[in-house]
């Protein structure tokens, strides 16, 4: 995923390419969501997911922020690998506006298709 992204703009990391994580041939890691959460809590990374796995369960993401975690998580379904890139490469400008005016902290952030991001209470 970083590689779709400028580098200029902004300091992204698709999970397959921290070097703490093991990936399979295709490029899954095998880390736990919790342990994601931990390293992205400790070295202040937001974890971004378009993965249903994380959609739609409130306890799933507040248990990720319990991490330290800061997440922000699409709330409709991106199909396909390019497309998830380019929909985050589309937003993440925003996103860095957004949140750098904040203190990293654990809190769950909804983007919406219209390209509003909002805190999820």
């Amino acid at each position: 995923m970083a590689e779709a992204v400028d580098p200029n703009v902004a300091d992204v990391i698709h999970i397959s390419r921290v070097p703490d994580f093991s990936v399979d041939v295709i490029g899954r890691s095998d880390a736990s969501d919790e342990e994601i959460a931990l390293w992205c809590g400790v070295n202040e990374r937001v974890i971004v997911t378009c993965d249903d796995d994380f959609r739609g369960r409130a306890r799933r993401t507040s248990a990720l922020t319990q991490c330290g975690a800061e997440v922000i998580v699409f709330a409709y379904q991106i199909r396909g690998l390019q497309n998830q890139i380019d929909t985050v490469a589309r937003c993440v400008t925003s996103w860095q506006k957004r949140l750098a005016v904040l203190p990293y902290e654990g809190r769950v952030w909804i983007q919406n298709r219209k390209g509003r991001l909002r805190l999820d209470r």
